[in-house]
């Protein structure tokens, strides 16, 4: 009896078990037809059209799906992110190539007070003035000559005042600082010249003018020399400052006694230090041969017109 009511449980479990695997059968059968249909009809696949349908954020669906995304697409214009251009010239290249040009460009301001001087006396070489100046004799052509060899000299020694002192503001500023020191200077050295052209009249003593502005130059060119001495005689450490201005390092190579000699010229040994013969090559040898120049024509003069 108990055997019996377990095999009709049995048989009814399977018959009610039975039941739901044909109805899911069927059922799949169904849906399964349904997407055929559809497939042929659309012309797409079902595999496809299930990856397309999704309501998970940030993945597009299909379908009625479409618009329960929360992000916007990607193709869409507006949501595009375009990359950023790599300008046309990049910054580190144009600084290399700016950075000297305006170095340069500062650096022959200095010769323009000068360079004028210069066409202003040959001008008057060739169209000497005639007219009377406060009641004296204007400047004859040899009072032009030598002041436009004073303002050569001018020119010149002005020049590589300004290159040396270039040479050590690289060395220790950058860039910026440097080409400020360089604009500065210039706005120093021109209305000096303005300043002193004004005050001793050129117009009627153009040589003594001249004269003064070449030896004064000569001077500050001979400090310059000073001021730079350490760049091109550095310490035995052998820092990266000399380094960089390509200077020499220890003592050169020199023997005992040839540091000694230069010890007792001034200085301290890898500091600033006075260097004699520089001094006399760069600024008073240049001087003294048109002070000799200027000496000899004013001699000259005086024999041509009888004096």
């Amino acid at each position: 009896m108990h055997h019996d009511s377990e095999d009709d449980v049995d048989d009814d479990t399977l018959i009610q078990g039975a039941r739901p695997r044909h109805k899911q059968a069927i059922r799949k059968g169904s849906s399964s037809l349904t997407e055929r249909l559809f497939s042929f009809a659309t012309g797409s696949n079902s595999k496809s059209r299930d990856k397309l349908i999704s309501t998970k954020p940030g993945e597009r669906g299909a379908g009625e799906t479409e618009t329960e995304i929360d992000e916007p697409p990607r193709h869409l214009p507006t949501s595009r992110k375009v990359p950023s251009r790599a300008p046309l010239v990049p910054p580190n290249v144009l600084q290399q190539r700016l950075t000297p040009l305006l170095f340069e460009f500062s650096r022959l301001l200095s010769i323009v007070p000068a360079f004028f001087g210069v066409l202003y006396h040959i001008y008057h070489i060739y169209h000497p003035p005639t007219i009377l100046i406060d009641g004296r004799r204007p400047p004859e052509r040899i009072d032009y000559i030598i002041s436009a060899l004073w303002a050569l000299l001018t020119g010149y020694q002005c020049l590589y005042l300004t290159t040396g002192l270039l040479a050590r503001w690289r060395v220790y500023y950058p860039p910026l600082a440097t080409l400020i020191r360089l604009i500065s200077l210039q706005a120093i050295c021109w209305p000096a010249t303005h300043f002193t052209l004004s005050l001793l009249e050129h117009e009627k003593r153009p040589v003594i003018v001249w004269a003064v502005i070449g030896t004064t130059t000569c001077a500050s060119r001979s400090v310059q020399i000073w001021v730079t001495s350490n760049l091109w005689w550095e310490a035995p450490s052998g820092g990266p400052a000399g380094a960089a201005a390509g200077v020499k390092h220890g003592n050169g190579g020199l023997r005992g006694n040839e540091i000694d000699w230069q010890r007792w010229k001034g200085g301290k040994w890898g500091g600033r230090r006075w260097d004699w013969s520089d001094v006399v090559k760069k600024c008073m040898l240049p001087a003294g041969v048109v002070y000799c120049i200027m000496a000899w024509a004013e001699q000259l003069r005086r024999e041509w017109s009888g004096c």
